[in-house]
């Protein structure tokens, strides 16, 4: 939260003083809060600063692997007794504390402790790593992020992924196919420079050279990126995202020599491959090839079936009473309230299941409204049952 959390009043009390810290502060309140949180915590680590950083407006510590059990609430109590933290506020699954000033004990310290994502899982250590190289270096993830989101790859709190082009458009969620979340492999695939990014940058110019010597970057393509408005609302907040958009792209030179340009067809190739994903891939297409089958049969389902407005109540009827047996279908013995069968999936001959369906659909529809007045009829004997027992 970039040491703001205390500014204003708030429900814990007046606003504090929290200045920002030089790095030899930074360096001794690190010292002195580490150790206290490892009696807490199997793992306690630092995000990297951004290059050339000259001073911090607050600690962030990730922390992992948990040393006792205990709910969000008795967490919260038992950081801050250990921190000796005299004011608290929660952000999401940040937990921010305001510590005393090592130097000066009318000043205060923001100290924003975030547990892990994963934590008592385990992949906790391993997403510890990731979340680790998501937070390091201020905006480099969500610079490599814009240079490669329209080649369909998107890293994330999980790890990285590629969206599946098909299935993206209506469920960006469910179109994301993971890769790794191993940050040494996610560098190696972007053809990144692993150890100089261990090494770390030495200036905000040379980590994004760095970024632009990947081998999928390109000039050209990023200038005609589509951006969005949560890319243009990080745009004017980053001031290290701005810089690299604004300033060093439009710097660079176009090589006398133009090197390959990947589409995303290309990037998503080469994707399955490294990291053998083929199988899944697969599996998600076919997900969608049904999908989109069994949407287009239910438009040719209501097409034929009377328009009224009893019409949901009929395509409801026919979801829960039919079934298939090798691509026939007949009516149910009971109704399938749940796991009914996927037409999109069974159906083998469309035109013999939509005449089955304007022969039978009567039926069908009748059986629902018998299951649904039978239903009722129990409640109304259950209510009347329950009135008479409580009746003197």
């Amino acid at each position: 939260m970039g040491g703001l959390a205390f500014v204003d009043a708030g429900i814990s009390g007046a606003s504090l003083n929290v200045p920002r810290l030089p790095p030899d502060v930074y360096k001794e309140m690190i010292a002195q809060l580490r150790p206290k949180l490892q009696q807490l915590f199997n793992n306690v680590v630092i995000p990297r600063e951004g290059p050339g950083k000259t001073d911090h407006g607050d600690i962030d510590f990730l922390v992992e692997g948990a040393l006792c059990t205990s709910d969000s609430s008795a967490f919260q109590t038992l950081i801050g007794e250990a921190i000796g933290a005299t004011h608290f506020r929660e952000n999401g699954g940040t937990k921010t504390y305001a510590v005393p000033h090592v130097r000066d004990p009318e000043k205060h310290v923001q100290v924003d402790v975030e547990i892990c994502p994963g934590e008592g899982t385990p992949e906790g250590p391993e997403l510890l790593k990731w979340t680790l190289f998501m937070k390091s270096d201020s905006d480099l993830v969500q610079i490599i992020g814009i240079c490669h989101t329209p080649l369909g790859i998107t890293c994330n709190d999980k790890g990285m992924h590629v969206r599946v082009k098909e299935i993206e458009p209506y469920d960006r969620k469910k179109s994301l196919l993971f890769l790794t979340r191993n940050p040494h492999q996610a560098l190696q695939f972007f053809g990144l420079d692993a150890p100089k990014y261990f090494a770390g940058f030495e200036s905000e110019e040379d980590l994004f050279r760095w970024v632009s010597q990947g081998r999928f970057f390109s000039k050209r393509e990023f200038e005609n990126r589509r951006e969005n408005g949560n890319d243009r609302a990080r745009q004017r907040k980053r001031g290290m995202y701005r810089g690299f958009i604004e300033e060093f792209v439009p710097s660079l030179e176009e090589p006398s020599t133009p090197g390959r340009i990947w589409t995303r067809e290309q990037v998503l190739q080469e994707a399955l491959s490294t990291f053998d994903k083929q199988n899944e891939y697969q599996s998600m297409v076919r997900w969608h090839e049904i999908r989109e089958r069994d949407i287009a049969i239910w438009a040719r389902v209501r097409e034929i079936l009377p328009a009224s407005n009893s019409l949901n109540a009929t395509l409801r009827s026919l979801r829960r009473w039919v079934i298939f047996s090798d691509g026939k279908p007949s009516i149910a013995p009971d109704a399938m309230l749940d796991n009914h069968p996927v037409w999109g999936e069974v159906v083998v001959d469309e035109d013999d299941v939509l005449s089955w369906v304007w022969q039978n659909w009567q039926e069908v529809k009748a059986l629902e409204k018998a299951r649904v007045v039978g239903l009722l009829w129990l409640k109304f004997v259950r209510l009347r049952l329950l009135i008479c027992l409580t009746e003197p």
